[in-house]
């Protein structure tokens, strides 16, 4: 949400990459320490950014240097939405946020991926292009993060049995989340409420995977892609 705050607040400007990452750096500081409800359960390495944050580190360099959970590609989606005309910036400026809290290569190649693929689907481009060009994002960061995509797009394209897939896929580091919501997601290129449950019903880090494949085909279908008795609960 902070990072689709400061994207919508800086829409209609010239901002700079900086001027919206220090917004945003800015308010993760305050929400470490205020959490909105009270109910999450943030990660060790986006609470261990934050805390930099609030000492004074710069943006790009509170983040662990080894930090490759997938706390950092959960936020990543909005910067496709909003810089979806420009594919580039979308994955520039994603890879960058990266850097508050998750500096290894498997996040920022996952944040890549993200921005890109989320680009894609909302602007109708074809689903096997997409995946494709999230692969080829996730390359140009991590080439077993790529790697690791391609294996989980063969496995939906071979029919793997999904269950044995998301065992191996478990979420919890960035790369891992990321191959596993295109496995989902191209299973499910058309079935929104199919992609949602197979992901928050899977082995691992069930959340982000439902997280990150929920937001690719939300992206393409829209809200009226879900249930009904889903959107009045």
């Amino acid at each position: 949400e902070i990072v689709l705050r400061a994207l919508v607040q800086h829409a209609d400007s010239s901002s700079s990459l900086d001027v919206v990452m220090e917004a945003i750096a800015a308010n993760v500081a305050r929400w470490s320490v205020d959490p909105q409800g009270g109910h999450r359960a943030p990660g060790n390495s986006c609470m261990a950014g934050a805390e930099r944050l609030r000492a004074g580190v710069p943006w790009r360099q509170a983040g662990g240097p080894n930090a490759g959970g997938c706390g950092s590609v959960m936020r990543a989606y909005p910067f496709g939405l909003l810089l979806r005309h420009d594919v580039a910036g979308a994955e520039q400026w994603a890879v960058e946020h990266s850097r508050m809290t998750h500096q290894a290569p498997i996040a920022l190649a996952a944040c890549a991926a993200m921005a890109v693929g989320v680009a894609g689907e909302v602007r109708g481009d074809a689903p096997g292009e997409v995946l494709t060009e999230m692969v080829e994002a996730a390359g140009r960061y991590d080439a077993g993060t790529a790697r690791m995509a391609e294996e989980a797009l063969a496995d939906a394209a071979n029919g793997t049995d999904p269950v044995a897939v998301l065992e191996r896929l478990q979420g919890w580091a960035a790369h891992e989340a990321i191959a596993a919501a295109m496995f989902v997601v191209a299973r499910h290129e058309r079935d929104l409420p199919g992609a949602l449950l197979e992901g928050a019903n899977a082995a691992g880090d069930s959340d982000s995977i439902a997280t990150l494949a929920g937001a690719l085909l939300g992206a393409r279908l829209g809200i009226e892609a879900l249930p009904a008795e889903w959107l009045r609960d």
